[in-house]
């Protein structure tokens, strides 16, 4: 053992390997540790001699108060002389996402076009609602796509020769029914129609809307219409004019006709023999029953008095316009939606009609000049085309083909289209019935 290396008033603080490692030991007084070496050494002669020693009681060491406050002192001074462990701070890694980029919708497919149409007809749509148009195209329960309806005009059915523009055969129109009816075309109400255009409600995917021109007894529709609209249940569209003396002649027959309800009744103006026309500023009319007004105020009493006239006599408000002589103006379809027309009809027989696509002219064509351009009205279905009653049966292919083609295009761009409704549209409207 080696001598303590220090003492503190009568203790030692002895070196150890335990000292080493920060373990400090308290000895006893020296004077103790001589007793006991002479006590070990008697003992051990006394296992050589056989001598009987009694042992020395063990002293009890007297604690000096002023020696432990020092020892005291001492402990805590190498105690916060051994520095603690100091942790270092571990920095965890930040996560920095990475920005999810929205998926890009696809591109739409442009307006369906055929070669089908006159070079100078061009397709237009009428609804801005990119949404609600792809809702009404693929929801459940609407129109299919390539639904086709062929507005047709009657003006003037005889039994006799034909010896007028106007006029067609009795024998025509059965050969035009007959052929309506084995191409497998419907015809629809204007009601129908106008659900079909604003909203592609269900109508049978080859239509037709027969609209006859002018005033007409009733036998005149018993003769030649009834016939093939009764065993089908369609109905035929009266282009009524309102003036009250011409009407008169053939009103309560037209009214039981509408009770009937395969005669329906819509506006042709009051008047009527004076065409709405694109007027010189300053122009006025002048008319026995209106006397002479302004452009301003013809427009409104041809509209507004074809309409009253039209709930007053027949108990129901009219939806469409049919313009007399085909003719309109940009102000006059502002009036007719003013005063709640849905529809106009001109007699341009640019092709067929669908949903959100109606065919018009933008501009003149020098092959058919008497055909007004519609477009620069911008309604497209205020000036609605209409087939001519004797040419009629020479489209119906080839509005069977447009409908077709169209079909196919719209098949063709289903899926992008149902992909884009789902990206955009989705928040926005009801998709519980969509694909």
């Amino acid at each position: 053992m080696k001598p303590p290396n220090r003492f503190f008033a009568g203790l030692s603080i002895e070196e150890s390997p335990e000292f080493s490692s920060g373990t400090i030991t308290m000895m006893k007084p020296l004077g103790v540790n001589v007793l006991q070496g002479c006590l070990w050494g008697c003992l051990f002669l006394l296992g050589i001699v056989g001598c009987t020693v009694q042992p020395l009681p063990t002293p009890t060491p007297t604690l000096n108060v002023q020696e432990t406050s020092l020892f005291h002192e001492a402990i805590l001074t190498a105690t916060y002389a051994i520095p603690e462990p100091t942790s270092t701070p571990t920095t965890e890694p930040s996560f920095t996402p990475t920005p999810t980029q929205p998926p890009v919708p696809p591109e739409l497919p442009g307006v369906f076009q055929t070669s089908l149409l006159n070079p100078m007809d061009h397709p237009h749509p009428y609804i801005q609602d990119t949404c609600q148009v792809l809702k009404n195209r693929w929801k459940m329960g609407k129109s299919a796509p390539g639904t086709v309806v062929m507005p047709i005009m009657f003006h003037s059915i005889t039994d006799g020769e034909v010896n007028h523009p106007y006029q067609i055969s009795a024998h025509q129109v059965k050969e035009l029914f007959q052929a309506l009816e084995q191409k497998g075309f419907e015809a629809i109400s204007m009601e129908q129609l106008a659900g079909f255009l604003q909203s592609n409600d269900y109508i049978p995917p080859r239509s037709v809307v027969l609209i006859v021109d002018d005033l007409h007894s009733a036998s005149y529709y018993r003769d030649h219409f009834y016939p093939y609209l009764h065993p089908h249940g369609w109905t035929v569209t009266n282009a009524w004019i309102s003036e009250p003396e011409a009407s008169r002649r053939v009103r309560d027959e037209n009214i039981a006709l509408q009770r009937e309800g395969w005669v329906d009744h819509q506006a042709h103006g009051v008047v009527h023999n004076i065409n709405i026309v694109e007027f010189k500023p300053g122009t006025t009319i002048e008319t026995s029953l209106y006397g002479k007004v302004d452009v301003e105020t013809f427009i409104y009493r041809e509209l507004q008095g074809s309409r009253e006239a039209i709930l007053e006599t027949f108990g129901k408000a009219p939806i469409a316009y049919i313009w007399p002589g085909g003719n309109f103006s940009a102000r006059a379809v502002q009036v007719a939606r003013e005063v709640g027309y849905q529809l106009g009809f001109t007699v341009n027989p640019r092709g067929p009609l669908m949903y959100n696509w109606i065919p018009l002219g933008d501009e003149i064509d020098p092959k058919r000049p008497a055909l007004l351009p519609e477009n620069y009205v911008q309604d497209p279905l205020m000036v609605l085309p209409r087939y001519w009653d004797k040419d009629a049966i020479l489209y119906l292919d080839t509005v069977i083909r447009i409908g077709e083609e169209a079909h196919a295009y719209a098949l063709e761009n289903r899926e992008r289209e149902l992909e884009y409704y789902r990206l955009v549209c989705e928040p926005h409207v009801d998709t519980t019935s969509m694909p």
